[in-house]
């Protein structure tokens, strides 16, 4: 099982512990990846605890006027399906692009990061450009793009709204010894890291990125190991690591 890992210098985990893994991705998404860990047999306790809910916002995108949709999430979909159904939608990673042909576009995938995209698009040359988004997003696609001469409209179609732990989970959490805590974004490693800031547990960190990795604002881990790739299947292979 994959992940670079980076050992700090602080006390080594207690493989007689059985550890925590604590998800914070929206529910939906939290439940199915408990779900599959669990079908893997780890010798693992869960906490689905998400710090974000997805909003749709309510847009209108008049979709005349451009060559192809971009997409960094799976949560613009929807929308993309429904205004640019007969147009490319150029897709970050695997599993945008999965939830983009269920929807019924035709897709390219960069298989990678905002940084994998851009060069791609870049060499296909293409615009004008819709770039579907949430509120709180990384990489400056459209900016990036319309500097190097593809006029990219960008466009946020949903909220990744904020929400607060209940009391008897942010006790469960507390009450943990040993925590691994996958991070999915910059902004959850932000919000997660300011929630555990008084954990005492003996921590592992598993990062999608590097940039999600250096926005970790809570106490130092133990361990930090980022995803050999920014992608689903990548970082549960990151995290089931740990039981191997």
């Amino acid at each position: 099982m994959g992940g670079i890992t980076v050992t700090t210098p602080l006390q080594s985990l207690d493989t007689h512990l059985k550890p925590t893994i604590l998800l914070t991705r929206p529910r939906e998404d939290a439940e199915k990846l408990a779900a599959t860990l669990t079908s893997y047999g780890l010798e693992a306790s869960y906490v689905i605890a998400p710090v974000m809910e997805i909003v749709a916002l309510d847009l209108e995108i008049e979709p005349t006027g451009y060559s192809g949709v971009v997409l960094t999430s799976r949560y613009a979909v929807p929308i993309a399906a429904r205004t640019f159904a007969d147009m490319t939608a150029y897709c970050v990673g695997g599993a945008t692009s999965t939830s983009a042909e269920a929807a019924g576009l035709k897709t390219v995938s960069a298989n990678g990061t905002a940084d994998d995209l851009v060069a791609l698009l870049m060499r296909e040359n293409i615009s004008p450009l819709a770039h579907l988004h949430g509120t709180h997003t990384a990489g400056d696609v459209a900016a990036r793009l319309t500097d190097a001469g593809l006029l990219t409209r960008s466009f946020a179609v949903y909220d990744q709204k904020e929400v607060p732990w209940p009391r008897v989970t942010q006790a469960q959490i507390d009450a943990a010894l040993s925590l691994i805590v996958p991070v999915y974004s910059p902004r959850s490693a932000t919000l997660v890291g300011a929630r555990l800031a008084k954990s005492a547990a003996n921590m592992t960190l598993v990062a999608i990125s590097s940039a999600a990795a250096q926005a970790w604002g809570g106490p130092q881990p133990t361990k930090t190991i980022i995803a050999e790739r920014p992608d689903g299947d990548a970082m549960r292979e990151a995290i089931a690591s740990q039981f191997t």
